[in-house]
């Protein structure tokens, strides 16, 4: 029962912090599920800034943390604990605000827990439980991690978009609009679609008439690059069914570009966080 009481306040703090963020864009993440290693990197670099513990530019206000028990220590009303969760080890604080004697007597050494809270870093580096319940199932553990993965691309993409569009500002000027690649691929092909071909002026028959001008080729399109290379890309990823995804080789052939052309886009799109590899290094599939 603790378990659902958990999950069920979990999805709501995030329901209201995404409603939240329609109407604040800078408010911080409600709840982040993390590792510990990470909670280590975050600790670490506000000791050398001095600024809030961020996680790729976020504030949450929870910490999300599953964990196996390696040690426990309790003391009166209080769990000292050693979690492992393969990416590291940390101490971790529980004090106990109602009476819970069955779920506490099997918090044992080698149980799995998962617990929300804060890094600390006073009086020595630890992990401020708020609330915990045992893992049942073997499953949470890696479902956490995918969590983690999935929340840590996500924040990442935001970071550098707000990035770009700062950058995009400064250079254009105060009172210019940022215009986006895929934007500006997009007007630069409507322009080449609509603008008139060369003229050809007309020349004089031998019978004294004037005969009419032979049909202006257009010009030969060359291969795919820049933002239309990676908008046909992705769009091409995306009619693929399937698990495997799609290999380098029929992408390239699909959209007529040199295989290295289409694996270097490839390359980018997965540090994007939009491509990711299936089955081989030469088979990727859309996120």
């Amino acid at each position: 029962s603790q378990g659902v009481a958990f999950g069920g306040t979990q999805g709501a703090t995030q329901g209201e912090g995404s409603a939240a963020k329609k109407a604040r864009p800078d408010q911080a993440e409600s709840c982040l599920p993390v590792t510990i290693r990470q909670m280590e990197l975050a600790l670490a670099k506000r000791a050398d800034s001095g600024e809030d513990i961020k996680f790729f530019g976020s504030e949450p206000k929870e910490l999300i943390v599953v964990a196996a028990v390696e040690s426990v220590a309790r003391q009166g009303t209080s769990l000292e604990m050693m979690l492992n969760d393969s990416t590291g080890r940390m101490k971790a604080r529980y004090f106990v605000t109602e009476a819970q004697p069955g779920d506490l007597d099997r918090i044992v050494p080698g149980r799995y827990i998962c617990a929300f809270g804060g890094a600390r870093s006073a009086p020595a580096v630890h992990f401020a439980i708020n609330g915990l319940r045992l893992v049942e199932s073997a499953d949470e553990v890696s479902y956490h991690m995918i969590e983690v993965a999935h929340a840590a691309l996500r924040l990442q993409l935001a970071e550098k978009a707000t990035d770009a569009m700062a950058s995009q500002k400064v250079e254009g000027g105060p009172f210019s609009s940022p215009v986006k690649p895929a934007q500006a691929a997009s007007f630069a092909a409507a322009a080449g679609a609509f603008s008139s071909p060369p003229r050809i002026e007309a020349f004089a028959s031998p019978g004294g008439g004037d005969a009419p001008s032979p049909p202006a080729k257009a010009p030969a399109a060359g291969p795919l690059q820049g933002a239309e290379l990676r908008a046909a890309l992705l769009a091409a990823l995306r009619e693929v069914e399937g698990a495997e995804g799609c290999s380098v080789a029929a992408a390239a052939s699909k959209l007529g570009v040199a295989e290295p052309e289409v694996r270097k886009c490839i390359v980018a799109l997965v540090g994007d966080g939009e491509v990711f590899q299936t089955i081989d290094d030469n088979h990727f599939a859309v996120l």
